[in-house]
C-alpha cells in the first residue's frame, strides 16, 4: 500500500482507504483512563445515538453539507459493527500482502513468488518476524507463506491504536517490503519504481474487534443508584463508564462537564481510536457545544474580512468596527475560534475581532483566501517554524535537559529582538529611596520596545525575595506615576514569581490587573502571550468556569493564530489539550491539526519524545489524508523525518526504516541527506549486528540515500563530495555483486575527480580499473592503468605506484603473460620495501607466491608464501586477516600439490584461526570448507563433518539459507556414509533441515529430491510406513512442477528404493506401473519405458507372477526392436526366454533363448560373455536332454565346447 494516500489513480486498487483506516482504529471510541473528579474507574467515550437510528455522527467543519463527506462516510461505516458486554467474536485478524506493477497496478506474479520464498524463509526464524510485529504494535500468531498472510491479533485498545495508525501512514506496507525484498530488488532502480506491495485487512472485522476491546476495557466501576440523568442531545460526546446497571451508564458531556445517568441503548461508541487515547490520558472537558454552527467556509483562512454590523469592542485589546470597515487579518483566521486578529485597515490599529454565532460581526472579504494557495499572508504552511530535532533556527535542549520556565527563561524567550542592548546599569543603581523617580529598571521597564534579554541580565544574581521586592516597588511608583508599561511588566513578572511558589489566586490578581492596563498591547505582543497563556492556565487550575471564556478565545487565537509561536510556560500545554478537545467536539480536522503541531513543538522543546510521538503521527496522518481528500497538500510539511528521528530515538528500527523511506520531502540540504544516510546504517545495525562488525554487507537499500545525496550534491559545485558519493555506491554495488552498475559510477567519480585535480582522481581510477578486472574487461583495465602508472613516474608517491603495478599483474596473469604480471610484482615488491611498507611487502610477495603456483612452480611459490607469512605475522593487530588467511590458502595448496597431506592440514587450520580470531565468518566458511574436503580424502570422516557443521553454524549467521542447505546435504551424505544406526539417524536429522529449507526457497525439484531422500534413510533403517510417506510426498511435489520428464524420474527413483533394497521390493510395484511407465509412454521415452519394463518383468518374475511378468517381457521384446541397441534386443529375448522357462513352456523358451545368442557379437570382449554363454548353453542342453528329450542336446554340447576353448584362449589358460 505504498503512496496510498498520494493519489487517487491508485486509489482503485487500494486495499483499504485513508479514510477508512482513520475512522476505523485511528479514532474508535474512547476511554478516558485519567481520574478525575466525576470518574475514578475506566471510561468510554461515546455518542449520544438520538432517536434516529442512522442519523449523522460526529460533523466536520463543513457542517454536514456533503452528503458524502469523508469523515461522515468512516464514521457512518463505524456504526455497522456493533458489539455487546458479553459478546464472543474472533480475536485474529488476517493480514494480506500483495506484490504488484505501479504500471498496470496487476498483482506481479514473479515479484510475489519472491516475496513467499523470502517469507518462507523468515518464517523459520520467528523471533524476527516476531520483533517485527512488535514494532508494528501487534502480537503474531502464525504466518502462512502459501497464502500469502499473516495472522495477527490485539490485546488492547491501544495496539489497535498504534497499528491502524502504522497501516494508514503507509509504515506497514514499507516494514513488510524492508523485511521481505531480496538485496537485489533494491538495486534495480527501473524495478524498484514500479514494484511496490500492497496490504489488506478485513477492516468490518478489525472495527468488531476494537469496539470489542472499548467495551472490555470500560466494563469495570461503581454502581451509583442516586444519581441523577443526564440530559443530552443527539451527537453529543460524552464520557461513560459501566455502572453494573442492565439498562444506565455513568456519564460526563465532554462539551460542559455536565455529570449524570445516560441510558446505555441511546450511545453509540465514537470510531476514532485516537481521541480514545488522547481523552483517557489527558482528561477535562472542551468548553464549547458541537451545534454552535460555524460562520466560515474554509477552515483556516488568510487575508482580509469585512465588518457586517457595527461592534463596540468589550475589552480593551478589541477593535471597534462599524458596517463596512475592512480588517487585514493577523497571521490566521482559524474557523473553530470566536475571535481573530486584525488590524484595522484605516486606522491601523490592531486587536482581537469576534466571530462569535450569537454575534456574527464579520464576513470573508472577497479578497480572503484559504491559506496553502496563493495566499498573501503567512500561513501555517510558511509561517509555521519546522519541527526538527537538527535544525539552528528551532533548537533543542540537550539530552536530559528540561526547560525550567523560570523568570530568567520568561526574559529570553519573550525577546523578539537580537540588537544589543543600548544602555547599561551600575550595580546596585536602584538601591536607596531618592532613587525611587529615577529608577533606571522602572524607566527600561516602560519603554515601549522592551529588551527582555537585557532584563535577563540586570536581575541575573539576585534571590527570589529581593526581585519580588523590587518589582512590587516599581509596580507601586508605575501605577501612581502612570507609567502603563512598566507598570503591566511588573505585574506580569509578580505573576510569574507567584505562579512558581504554587500561589495562583495572587498570580491570577497580578495578571488580571496588568490586562486592566490600557496600552497598545499588540506592540508587544509577545508580553501578551504570555499574558493571556498565563491567566488561562491559572482559570484552567482553578476551575473559573465564569471567568474562563473571557479569556480562552483570545489566549487561543494568539496560540493559534500568530506565526512563529515562542512557548513561555510549560501551562501553556494545558490550553493546547483543551483546543484538542475543542476540536473533537466540533469535529474541526484543521484545527486538530494546527493544535497537534503545537503540542509537538512543545513536547520536543521539553525533550519528552515519547509524548510528542502521538502528536506528530497525528499530525502525519491530518496532513496526508486531508490533502488526499481536498485534492491539494494542505500543508507542505512531511513529518516523516522527524518521525524517524523519534522512532529511532525509541529504539524501534523498523519504523524509522519505513518512515525514512516515505519521507518525501524536496527541501534535504546536503547535511540532512548524510544525516539520512547515518541514520540508515544505525538502524540496519540495530536490525543485523554484523554490519556493525564488518562480517556482513550493508544492506542494498543504502544506495537509495546515496542516490539522493548525490543528486543533492550536483546541484552544487562540490566535486569532492559527488566523488565520494560516486565512489560509495560503486563499492555498495561491488558488494552486492552487481558489477556492471559498480562500473558505471567508478567512471562518473573519475570524471568528477578529474574536474579537482589528478591526486583526487586517482582513487577513483583505481577502483575503476580493478572493477573493469574484475567484469574481464582486462584491456580497458589496462587502457585506464597505464596512463596512471606512467603519470606516477618521477613523482613521490610509491604506494600509489605499487597499487598500479598489482592491478596491471592480475590483468596480464589473466591474459597468460606471465613473465609480465611477475615483473609488475617484482617491481611492486622491490618499491614496498623502499619505503618500508610491510603490508604491501606482504602482499606482493603472496601475490608472487600465488602466480608461482598457477605456472605449477610449487617451491617457489612455498618460498614466497613462507616470507609474506612472516610479515603477516607482525602485522598481527591491523586489519589484513582477509589477506592473511588467503595467504595461509595458498600455503595449503602448495603443500598439498607436494603430497605434503599433514603441513597442508596445518596450514588450513592456521587460516581458520586467524579468520576465527578476526570473527570473518566470510573466510572461515572458506578455509572450513577447504578442511572438510581435505579430511574427506584423507578418510577421517569425523574431523571433515566437524567442520562442515562449522560451515552449517556460519552461514546460519550469515543467514545464507542457500549455503546452509548445500552444507546438510553434505552433512547428510557423511553420516549416511558411515552406515550405523546411529549415523543414519542423524543423517535422517540433516536431510530435514535441508527439506525445509528446500521447501522455504521454492525450490520445487530439490525439495522432491530430498523428500526422496528422507524417504531412502527411513527404508534404511527399517521404518517402511514413514518411508512410504515420504515417497509419496516426493512423488506429489515432483507432479505440482508439470514436468513430466522429472516426475517419470521421481517415480522412478522411489521404486528403486524398495527394488534394490532387500526388503518389500513388491512396494516399487505401484511407482514403476502407476507412474513411470505411463509417463514414459507419454513422452515417448522409449529407452526409459524398455527399462521399467525390464524392471517389472524382474520384480513379478521374483515375486511368482510369471503370467503378468510375460505381458510385460514381450513388451519389452516389442520396444527393444524400436531403441536400436542390440544389448537391449538381447537381454529382451533372454528374459523372456526365462518367463517361458519358468512357466514350463519349453519350447518357446528354446526359441528366445536362441534368438537371444543370435544377437551376440562373433568375437568375445570379455570373460563375462563367455560365462554367460556357458550358462546359455548349460540350460539349453539341460533343456534338451530333461525337458524335450530329443537329439539336439550334442548339438548344444558341441556349441558348449566351442564356446568353452573360445573362452580359454580369451583366457589364456586360466580356466
Amino acid at each position: 500500500m505504498r503512496n496510498e494516500l498520494r493519489g487517487e489513480n491508485r486509489q482503485q486498487h487500494r486495499d483499504i482507504s485513508p479514510a477508512e483506516l482513520d475512522a476505523l482504529w485511528r479514532e474508535p471510541p474512547y476511554t478516558l483512563g485519567g481520574t478525575n473528579e466525576h470518574f475514578p474507574g475506566n471510561d468510554i467515550m461515546t455518542q449520544g445515538a438520538g432517536e434516529e437510528e442512522d442519523g449523522p455522527v460526529v460533523e466536520s467543519g463543513e457542517g454536514g453539507e456533503e452528503p458524502d463527506n469523508y469523515w461522515k462516510k468512516k464514521e457512518a461505516f463505524l456504526r455497522g459493527s456493533t458489539v455487546s458486554l458479553g459478546d464472543k467474536f474472533s480475536s485474529e485478524i488476517v493480514l494480506l500482502f500483495t506484490g504488484q506493477r505501479r504500471s498496470s497496478a496487476n498483482p506481479d506474479r514473479a515479484l510475489q513468488e519472491a516475496l513467499r520464498t523470502r517469507l518462507r524463509v523468515v518464517e523459520s526464524n520467528s523471533k524476527d518476524v516476531s520483533q517485527l510485529f512488535k514494532d508494528l504494535s501487534a502480537r503474531l500468531v502464525s504466518v502462512h507463506a502459501e497464502k500469502d498472510s499473516f495472522v495477527l491479533t490485539f490485546k488492547t485498545v491501544e495496539e489497535i491504536w498504534k497499528f491502524s495508525t502504522y497501516l494508514a501512514l503507509g509504515f506497514v506496507t514499507r516494514c513488510l517490503e524492508n523485511f521481505l525484498c531480496d538485496q537485489a530488488f533494491w538495486l534495480d532502480s527501473e524495478l524498484l519504481s514500479d514494484l511496490e506491495i500492497s496490504v489488506t485487512v478485513d477492516e468490518e472485522h478489525l472495527a468488531t474487534l476494537y469496539l470489542g476491546l472499548v467495551l472490555q476495557e470500560g466494563e469495570s466501576g461503581q454502581d451509583e443508584d442516586d444519581e441523577d440523568q443526564l440530559s443530552f442531545k443527539k451527537n453529543d460526546l460524552l464520557m461513560v463508564k459501566d455502572t453494573g446497571q442492565d439498562n444506565m451508564w455513568e456519564g460526563t458531556m465532554l462539551s460542559t462537564g455536565n455529570h449524570g445517568l445516560v441510558p446505555v441503548n441511546a450511545m453509540q461508541p465514537l470510531p476514532y481510536p485516537f481521541y480514545q487515547w488522547f481523552l483517557r490520558k489527558y482528561t477535562g472537558y472542551a468548553g464549547c457545544s458541537p451545534t454552535e454552527k460555524e460562520p466560515y467556509v474554509h477552515p483556516i483562512v488568510t487575508g482580509s474580512c469585512v465588518a457586517v454590523v457595527d461592534y463596540s469592542p468589550v475589552g480593551l485589546d478589541e477593535l471597534q468596527l462599524s458596517q463596512g470597515d475592512i480588517v487585514e487579518i493577523q497571521g490566521l483566521l482559524v474557523r473553530g475560534l470566536d475571535v481573530f486578529i486584525g488590524t484595522h485597515s484605516s486606522t491601523g490599529h490592531t486587536g482581537f475581532v469576534p466571530t462569535s454565532t450569537r454575534q456574527s460581526v464579520m464576513s470573508e472579504k472577497s479578497g480572503g483566501t484559504p491559506p496553502y494557495h496563493s495566499s498573501p499572508r503567512p500561513s501555517l504552511s510558511h509561517s509555521s517554524p519546522r519541527v526538527s530535532l537538527y535544525q539552528s533556527h528551532n533548537p533543542l535542549p540537550l539530552e536530559g535537559e528540561h526547560l525550567s520556565f523560570s523568570l530568567d527563561d520568561t526574559f529570553r524567550e519573550l525577546d523578539e529582538f537580537h540588537e544589543d542592548p543600548p544602555l547599561f546599569l551600575e550595580e546596585n543603581s536602584w538601591e536607596g529611596e531618592e532613587s525611587e523617580l529615577s529608577d533606571p529598571t522602572l524607566t527600561l521597564l516602560n519603554h515601549q520596545h522592551f529588551l527582555y534579554s537585557f532584563m535577563w541580565v540586570t536581575f541575573t544574581g539576585k534571590t527570589e525575595g529581593e526581585l519580588s521586592g523590587h518589582l512590587e516597588s516599581i509596580r507601586e511608583t508605575a501605577k501612581r506615576m502612570g507609567m502603563h508599561w512598566a507598570h503591566r511588566r511588573a505585574c506580569f513578572l509578580l505573576g510569574r514569581l507567584c505562579a512558581r511558589k504554587l500561589k495562583f489566586s495572587q498570580a491570577r490578581v497580578y495578571y488580571e490587573e496588568a490586562l486592566s492596563i490600557c496600552v497598545d498591547s499588540f506592540s508587544d505582543t509577545p508580553l501578551l502571550v504570555a499574558l493571556f497563556t498565563n491567566l488561562t492556565s491559572v482559570y484552567l487550575k482553578q476551575r473559573m468556569t465564569d471567568k474562563l471564556p473571557q479569556t480562552l478565545e483570545k489566549a487561543s487565537a494568539l496560540l493559534l493564530c500568530l506565526p512563529r509561536h515562542n512557548f513561555t510556560s510549560t501551562d501553556e500545554m494545558e490550553l493546547l489539550k483543551l483546543l484538542l478537545r475543542r476540536s473533537v467536539v466540533i469535529g474541526d480536522k484543521h484545527l486538530e491539526a494546527r493544535v497537534c503541531y503545537l503540542i509537538s513543538s512543545l513536547f520536543l522543546l521539553l525533550r519528552k519524545s515519547d509524548d510528542a510521538l502521538p502528536f506528530v503521527e497525528r499530525l502525519q496522518f491530518l496532513s496526508v489524508t486531508l490533502s488526499a481528500t481536498e485534492g491539494r497538500p494542505i500543508v507542505p510539511l512531511d513529518l516523516n523525518w522527524l518521525l524517524s528521528w523519534l522512532y529511532h530515538r525509541k529504539y524501534m528500527p523498523y519504523l524509522a526504516l519505513a518512515s525514512l523511506s516515505l519521507d518525501t520531502r524536496h527541501d534535504h540540504s546536503l547535511h540532512e541527506a548524510f544525516q539520512r544516510i547515518g541514520l540508515f546504517i544505525k538502524n540496519s545495525v540495530r536490525l543485523n549486528p554484523c554490519w556493525k562488525e564488518g562480517s556482513s554487507l550493508l544492506p542494498a537499500q543504502i544506495v537509495i540515500y546515496l542516490q539522493q545525496a548525490l543528486a543533492i550534491a550536483e546541484q552544487g559545485a562540490d566535486m569532492k563530495t559527488q566523488r565520494d558519493l560516486c565512489l560509495g555506491l560503486a563499492s555498495v554495488y561491488q558488494q552486492h555483486g552487481s558489477l556492471d552498475k559498480a562500473v558505471r559510477c567508478a567512471q562518473q567519480a573519475v570524471e568528477r575527480g578529474g574536474h579537482i585535480n589528478e591526486e583526487e582522481g586517482f582513487e577513483a581510477s583505481v577502483l575503476l580499473g580493478w572493477l573493469l578486472v574484475l567484469t574481464g574487461q582486462v584491456d580497458q583495465a589496462q587502457s585506464v592503468l597505464h596512463p596512471l602508472l606512467t603519470s606516477l613516474q618521477g613523482t613521490d608517491s610509491p604506494t600509489q605506484r605499487g597499487v598500479i603495478h598489482n592491478l596491471l599483474s592480475l590483468c596480464l596473469r589473466r591474459q597468460g603473460r606471465v613473465q609480465e604480471a611477475g615483473w609488475h610484482l617484482y617491481s611492486a615488491l622491490v618499491i614496498s620495501r623502499e619505503n618500508g611498507n610491510q603490508r604491501n611487502q606482504a602482499l606482493a610477495l603472496a601475490n608472487l607466491g600465488c602466480l608461482a603456483l598457477d605456472v605449477g612452480a610449487s617451491m617457489i611459490a612455498e618460498r614466497f608464501l613462507v616470507r609474506s607469512l612472516h610479515l603477516f605475522l607482525d602485522l598481527w593487530e591491523s586489519y589484513t586477516d582477509v589477506e592473511h588467511v588467503q595467504t595461509y590458502l595458498w600455503l595449503g595448496r602448495s603443500y598439498k600439490d607436494r603430497g605434503r597431506s599433514q603441513d597442508s592440514r596445518a596450514s588450513y587450520e592456521m587460516g581458520l584461526l586467524i579468520a576465527l580470531h578476526a570473527r570473518n565468518l566470510h573466510s572461515q566458511m572458506v578455509v572450513a570448507k577447504v578442511l572438510s574436503r581435505l579430511y574427506a580424502e584423507m578418510l577421517l570422516y569425523g574431523q571433515s563433518i566437524a567442520y562442515y557443521e562449522h560451515c552449517v553454524s556460519v552461514s546460519r549467521e550469515l543467514k545464507d539459507k542457500r549455503l546452509e542447505g548445500e552444507y546438510l546435504e553434505i552433512l547428510s551424505s557423511l553420516y549416511l556414509s558411515l552406515n550405523t544406526e546411529k549415523s543414519s539417524r542423524k543423517s535422517l536429522d540433516y536431510t530435514k533441515q535441508s527439506l525445509r529449507i528446500s521447501i522455504d526457497l521454492g525450490k520445487r525439484e530439490e525439495e522432491s529430491e530430498t523428500w526422496l531422500q528422507v524417504g531412502r534413510i527411513y527404508y534404511l533403517i527399517q521404518e517402511d510406513e514413514l518411508a512410504d510417506m515420504y515417497l509419496q510426498a516426493a512423488v506429489k511435489t515432483a507432479l505440482r512442477m508439470n514436468d513430466p520428464h522429472f516426475a517419470m524420474s521421481i517415480y522412478e527413483e522411489a521404486g528403486d528404493v524398495y527394488f534394490k533394497g532387500h526388503r518389500n521390493r513388491i512396494a516399487s510395484l505401484p511407482f514403476y506401473r502407476d507412474g513411470s511407465l505411463p509417463f514414459a509412454r507419454s513422452i515417448k521415452d522409449i529407452h526409459s519405458e524398455f527399462r521399467l519394463l525390464s524392471k517389472l518383468t524382474e520384480l513379478l518374475m521374483n515375486q511368482g507372477e510369471q503370467e503378468e511378468a510375460l505381458q510385460y517381457a514381450t513388451l519389452a521384446v516389442q520396444i527393444a526392436s524400436k531403441t536400436g541397441v542390440r544389448v537391449n534386443e538381447r537381454s529382451a529375448f533372454h528374459r523372456l526366454a526365462s518367463v517361458y522357462y519358468s512357466l514350463q513352456q519349453y519350447e518357446m523358451a528354446e526359441n528366445y533363448y536362441l534368438k537371444s545368442l543370435s544377437l551376440c557379437p562373433p568375437l568375445l570382449q570379455h570373460p563375462m560373455e563367455a560365462r554367460y554363454y556357458t550358462k546359455v548353453y548349460c540350460r539349453l542342453g539341460n533343456l534338451t536332454l530333461h525337458k524335450l528329450k530329443v537329439q539336439k542336446t550334442k548339438a548344444y554340447v558341441a556349441g558348449l565346447g566351442f564356446w568353452l576353448e573360445g573362452k580359454a584362449l580369451l583366457l589364456d589358460g586360466n580356466m
